[in-house]
């Protein structure tokens, strides 16, 4: 049965998925150079037509013809087939947009490409901008603005869940989203600009001779119904499958909190949480492009077939062990229980907790800072309850500003000390960089605040600072308050019992920070090897191997940010 399920796993054949992608960027290629065309008419008609020469000269010529046409049919086929498979209708937002916009497209793109293209083939019309201008101006202003901004919209979003996982698309997407915004509003000012311009400057008579229309009309109107019909086929089968469904054999799958549903072999585990209405974290769409949808199989995962390529890169770039895979790739043949390990940002109604992850608790690697103020005790015996109130609440305050605004997560205040966690949706790498930035913030702002409040204290304020990371449980500890809003997240584990531990020996090194080597290696950086102490710790035979640091930490970049994570500056 093992090998029956990984027979049938799609990601035995990201071929498919990568053939889509490449096909896209063709089309989206095309669209692109067509809408610079377009916007050159801001210039002149006479820029458009010598733009023109030289879109033709790429897109005409027989490669690049050939090529257009296939990755069409590529593109188009293998959405269809992906639609056919689907098990759920259940999707995210976007993945309908993509969708709906797919089918909508070639409604509109017909009778445009067999008014230009087809009519240059059949009568040797000339699709000059002259021409074509003068035939949608005005009466087809709508249709055509509406068919640039749909096909572009279609494509960025692609282009955006394609990059999204990738490390240098957060700095790159106020420039690229510039990019995708104006090229529709600059293509449409320049065809609309130009058709205006040429309707008062000259008396074009119109292109299209009778016979034109006459050919051209009834096979519009016949592909498009081709088009239907194919997608009618497509929705059969999806209702054929349905039913199918409905008389074969069930397994359950087990989910955190004991809830059980039952469905029927075949879809992905992805797409049976999305069926039954469970958050499941999924940020590309399940195409295996990250790992936010990687979960334990804590029964049953002994009838799963072995890891495709694609998903074995995945879980060995996380590091993760036998034990887990990612929901996207695995399709469920035999009961099963299962321990999702990301976060899920969706909502669902249902049983309590249905709509959080949180609530169940996560497993997940994190970085988690301790900070405390040093000597408070004496600091606050010989002062007014209500100054000692307003010196901690200044130092609070700035501690948990100079943390959230690098990324972290106030975790709580214990007293005069603060427990931060970072890393909950970026990954380890990006939140120990950002722990890490953290840290400089931290000792920046103290330096501020001693200056402010040096005619107040005897002597500066003083913190420690403690910083490790590794695997954590993050759930929500304790009930609700009375206006029914959920307990906070913490996080429990080795790790924070460390970092508590690494916090309390900055002063025993007199360093206000101590950072374990296994955080600053996640982060990528390196440190100059007279820092590294060893720390005793009691539990553990082996002493742990740690950096005692003066903010801001002297570290470099070891290597190059890998392609799942994002790199801010520490």
């Amino acid at each position: 049965m093992a090998e029956r399920a990984a027979s049938h796993d799609p990601g035995t054949v990201p071929w498919r998925q990568k053939l889509r992608l490449a096909s896209g960027l063709v089309l989206l290629a095309f669209a692109f150079t067509h809408l610079l065309n377009h916007a050159l008419g801001i210039v002149s008609l006479e820029a458009m037509e010598a733009g023109r020469a030289v879109f033709l000269a790429l897109w005409r010529s027989p490669p690049g013809t050939a090529l257009l046409i296939a990755a069409l049919v590529c593109h188009v086929s293998l959405t269809l087939w992906k639609t056919a498979r689907r098990r759920t209708w259940r999707l995210p937002a976007w993945q309908w947009a993509q969708l709906l916009l797919g089918l909508a497209i070639p409604y509109l793109l017909i009778p445009h490409a067999i008014g230009t293209h087809g009519l240059a083939q059949r009568f040797g019309y000339e699709d000059s901008y002259r021409n074509v201008l003068t035939v949608l101006w005005p009466g087809l202003l709508v249709n055509q603005t509406l068919l640039m901004g749909l096909v572009w919209l279609h494509g960025m979003l692609g282009v955006h869940f394609w990059l999204r996982v990738r490390p240098d698309y957060r700095r790159w997407f106020p420039w690229l989203l510039s990019v995708a915004v104006l090229m529709p509003v600059l293509a449409s000012w320049g065809w609309i600009d130009a058709a205006r311009r040429l309707s008062l400057a000259e008396d074009v008579p119109f292109p299209l001779s009778p016979e034109m229309i006459a050919w051209s009309d009834p096979l519009v109107r016949a592909v498009q119904i081709a088009f239907f019909a194919l997608v009618g086929l497509v929705a059969g089968v999806v209702a054929i499958r349905a039913l199918a469904r409905r008389v074969r054999r069930t397994v359950e799958i087990t989910y955190p909190g004991g809830r059980g549903v039952k469905v029927v072999p075949g879809p992905t585990l992805l797409e049976i949480s999305r069926m039954n209405g469970i958050p499941h974290a999924d940020v590309c769409g399940g195409r295996a492009r990250c790992s936010t949808c990687r979960t334990r199989i804590l029964s049953g995962g002994e009838t799963l077939g072995a890891p495709t390529e694609t998903e074995r890169k995945v879980l060995a770039r996380i590091g993760a062990d036998e034990t887990v895979r990612l929901a996207c790739q695995i399709r469920p043949q035999t009961d099963m229980t299962i321990q999702p390990l990301v976060p899920a940002r969706g909502v669902a109604r249902g049983a309590p907790g249905d709509g959080d992850a949180y609530h169940w608790g996560v497993e997940q690697p994190a970085a988690v800072l301790f900070v405390d103020l040093r000597n408070f005790t004496g600091l606050a015996e010989n002062r007014l309850s209500y100054d000692t109130v307003f010196l901690l609440n200044r130092y609070l305050g700035e501690t948990a500003r100079a943390i959230e605004s690098c990324g972290g997560y106030v975790d709580k205040f214990i007293g005069d000390g603060v427990m931060a966690i970072f890393g909950m949706t970026d990954g380890l790498r990006a939140g120990c960089r950002d722990a890490l930035a953290a840290t400089n913030a931290i000792a920046e702002r103290m330096e501020h605040l001693n200056a402010e409040l040096a005619g107040q204290l005897d002597a500066p304020l003083r913190i420690g600072m403690g910083l490790h990371a590794g695997p954590v449980i993050l759930g929500r500890i304790g009930a609700a308050d009375r206006q029914g809003a959920s307990a906070r997240i913490t996080a429990l584990g080795d790790v924070v019992n460390m970092a508590s531990r690494l916090e309390a020996s900055s002063k025993e090194f007199g360093v206000s920070l101590v950072v374990s080597h296994d955080a600053v290696e996640a982060a990528g950086f390196a440190c100059d090897p007279t820092h590294l102490k060893e720390l005793a710790v009691r539990g553990r035979t082996a002493p742990l191997r740690v950096f005692a640091l003066s903010p801001p930490a002297p570290l470099i970049e070891r290597e190059p940010a890998r392609p799942a994570d994002r790199s801010p500056s520490a």
